[in-house]
């Protein structure tokens, strides 16, 4: 992993970090359950780090087979125990519910809260629990106070001073000594301990000999209680061996996460959390180890990114920023990136080809280093590849083939891959596939300098001799080096990058095709639903109707039936005639009424709003047949003279001329306005002759009356769909119109 983060240009980025942890470890996180929202939650815990702590792996391990640890490791112990439980008190429900259950969950044991206890905010214990220990450190303070003063006599002496190196008290071998001078024996008795690399003498004066004695029995009896005391607590968390090897796990787990929370905070920072669904864009992404970079945006949706163009045009940073970026989201690590806009893949093995693997020890060259190098990836599975000048090491066109070959095998595979090469050769075998996505990096010809920006679908130039230029070769060398090169071959890149430019817009045109197909048949499936439903509005519609019509028809069945049983005549002629009136629309005449005209026998008569034959008149009464089939006697009063009804008109059938219509269309050579009017009857008289599939020709040439045609035929309502014609009946200038 450290070999990857130096070939990624991370090793500065990582130390920086190394120095937030609270102790020395490797900077990988541990995948487990809710991590990211403990990460997340802890950005908004104001808290304290955590202290800085010794390693405990090898304390433990000594335990573990009944060693008794020193009071130093007993703190470090107490150190974890309080600061797991100060972080505890600095979270709160609603914001860190993660956290807050996480911390719930670890209980620690009585015994480790007793020894935190008993210990103060150093690795000492407090005064008044142990009293013996108590009155050795009274005693030895007192000594010691004695010693101090004893010693600044001594060196205050007037006949020592020219023998003095310094005025400091030296500690050598546990005894308290003065550096001297050779011949001090005349101005002061002492016992040599050691002699300095330069010729002096480390002493112990005599006249302090006892009182330092007297130091050491007392520092060892302390030991000797102390060494009791940690043995007893030794014993007391025995039992406890498992929690404390987890309790030691845990803290660095909360390490890690703070470590880069603070990271984060410290460079402005952000992390972004590794996707399962291999989605891959960078948004405004810096590598760290640049120093005011040109932040990346890049959406890699293929299996194999291929990066072309020009020589120091940042195609090898671009590879590895795509690299890192993956490899510092898999580790949880912040970095330069706008985080709400990206997206990163968690891909689990990521690997380097970058440098040259040439090794004369080993007698490898670089070819062969190259194919053990695909030799490994080929066999890992979940692969991430970034592959530098895939091109080095061998004949180009045996290279292109063969990379061909593996970099598709590595695809059929499922890995994600990055390459950056020179071969234009390569570039155009792969081009042709449908799971690589080309980039090509810019060169600004006029400024000679590369741009460092890219483009998406293009296999860019090398521009070797402009950059050869700007590197001071001389013009007359670049100039025969041109000549060796060929005008012939100038071509060729010149038809190489064309053809890749045209791929390109071709790939972009069916994509857009696609889409607005798509579009098409979406709204076509809206308006069938929509007429759907109306269909199924109307006839609910109409079945209610039906419905009201018959049951008022069996009312009136049964009021006729009503009529011949009842005596009461005229209570069922009102029945009927009330069941009539609610069959019958009303309408409020148009013109005002006639004026009144005598009754006459086989005169039209009105009845109500029933029309019927004045059939006999005598003086007060008449006998009417209505139109519905009863004859009634009414009174001469309740009778109205009426027009009788006229014979319904009769419809004229008039036959409309055949439409002129064609099926093909020229408007090439017209103004824009005059081609859509020609067009728009073109396609009133292929509806009218009933014609499924016509044809618009509109010519190439700058395309603005094409671009004029296709829009209009968007929006015409009674167009299916159109799409360029085929090659024979014009290609690109002409459309294939289903109406």
């Amino acid at each position: 992993m450290n070999t990857l983060a130096a070939q990624l240009d991370l090793t500065r980025f990582l130390e920086h970090f190394n120095t937030f942890l609270a102790r020395p470890k490797d900077f990988a996180l541990p995948q487990r359950p809710n991590l990211w929202e403990h990460l997340q939650e802890l950005e908004h815990v104001d808290c304290t780090p955590p202290p800085a702590l010794p390693c405990l792996k090898d304390a433990l391990k000594s335990f573990k087979k009944g060693g008794v640890w020193r009071l130093e490791t007993l703190f470090a112990f107490v150190q974890i125990a309080r600061y797991f439980l100060y972080l505890k008190t600095c979270l709160r429900p609603k914001q860190h519910p993660y956290l807050l259950a996480y911390l719930e969950n670890i209980h620690f044991p009585q015994a480790l809260l007793e020894l935190s206890a008993h210990m103060q905010d150093t690795p000492t214990l407090k005064s008044g629990i142990y009293p013996d220990l108590d009155a050795l450190l009274e005693s030895l303070a007192r000594l010691q106070v004695q010693q101090k003063k004893l010693f600044s006599q001594i060196l205050n002496k007037a006949s020592l001073q020219p023998y003095l190196v310094d005025r400091q008290i030296h500690f050598v071998n546990g005894i308290e000594s003065l550096l001297v001078k050779p011949g001090f024996s005349v101005a002061i008795k002492g016992q040599v301990i050691q002699r300095s690399h330069t010729g002096q003498f480390y002493i112990e004066p005599l006249e302090a000999r006892d009182l330092g004695r007297k130091i050491q029995e007392i520092q060892n009896r302390i030991e000797e209680h102390l060494a009791r005391i940690c043995a007893q607590w030794c014993g007391n968390l025995r039992p406890y061996f498992l929690f404390l090897r987890f309790i030691n796990h845990e803290f660095d787990y909360l390490d890690h996460l703070i470590a880069r929370v603070s990271f984060a905070k410290s460079a402005d920072l952000s992390f972004v959390k590794p996707n399962d669904r291999g989605n891959f864009t960078l948004k405004h992404f810096a590598h760290p180890n640049l120093n005011n970079p040109k932040p990346i945006s890049l959406h890699f949706d293929q299996s194999l990114l291929l990066i072309t163009g020009v020589n120091t045009g940042g195609k090898t940073m671009l590879l590895k920023s795509i690299l890192s970026a993956v490899f510092l989201a898999k580790h949880f690590l912040p970095f330069k990136i706008h985080a709400p806009t990206s997206h990163i893949p968690f891909i689990e093995n990521i690997q380097a080809i970058i440098n040259d693997p040439q090794n004369s020890q080993n007698d490898i060259s670089t070819f062969a280093g190259r194919m053990l190098d695909f030799q490994r990836a080929l066999s890992t599975p979940h692969l991430l590849l970034g592959v530098d000048e895939i091109e080095l090491g061998t004949d180009a066109s045996e290279a292109s083939c063969l990379y061909k070959v593996l970099l598709e095998r590595l695809i059929a595979q499922g890995a994600k891959i990055v390459v950056t090469t020179h071969h234009k050769h390569l570039a155009l075998l792969l081009a042709k596939n449908s799971a690589v996505q080309l980039l090509a990096a810019h060169f600004d010809p006029q400024a000679q300098l590369p741009t460092y920006t890219f483009s998406p679908g293009l296999i860019g130039k090398s521009y070797a001799f402009e950059s050869a230029l700007r590197y001071g070769l001389s013009p007359e060398l670049i100039d025969q080096a041109r000549a060796l090169y060929g005008v012939e071959q100038e071509n060729l890149n010149a038809l190489i990058e064309r053809t890749s430019a045209l791929e390109q817009e071709l790939r972009e045109q069916r994509v857009q095709l696609e889409i607005a197909k798509d579009t098409h048949i979406k709204q076509v499936q809206a308006r069938l639903e929509q007429i759907q439903v109306q269909a199924q509005a109307q006839q609910t519609k109409q079945n209610a109707l039906e419905q009201s019509y018959q049951q008022a028809l069996r009312a009136l069945q049964d009021a006729l039936k009503e009529f011949e049983r009842s005596q009461n005549k005229s209570h069922a002629h009102q029945q009927i005639q009330a069941i009539k009136t609610s069959l019958t629309p009303q309408s409020r005449p148009e013109n005002p009424p006639p004026p009144p005209r005598t009754l006459t026998q086989g005169a039209c008569v009105r009845y109500k709003n029933q029309l019927g034959t004045l059939l006999s008149l005598n003086h007060s009464t008449c006998m009417v047949a209505l139109d519905n089939g009863l004859k009634i006697k009414v009174r001469a009063q309740e009778l109205t003279p009426a027009t009788p009804p006229q014979t319904p008109p009769q419809v004229k059938l008039e036959r409309k001329p055949k439409a002129q219509a064609r099926m093909r269309l020229d408007v090439r050579a017209l103004e824009v306005l005059e081609a859509l009017q020609e067009a728009q009857d073109f396609l009133a008289n292929a509806l009218l002759a009933g014609f499924e599939e016509v044809l618009i020709v509109h010519g190439k040439g700058k395309g603005i009356l094409r671009q004029a045609i296709r829009e209009w035929l968007k929006s015409h309502p009674k167009v299916l769909s159109f799409e360029d014609a085929p090659y024979n009946l014009g290609g690109s200038g002409a459309q294939v119109v289903k109406i």
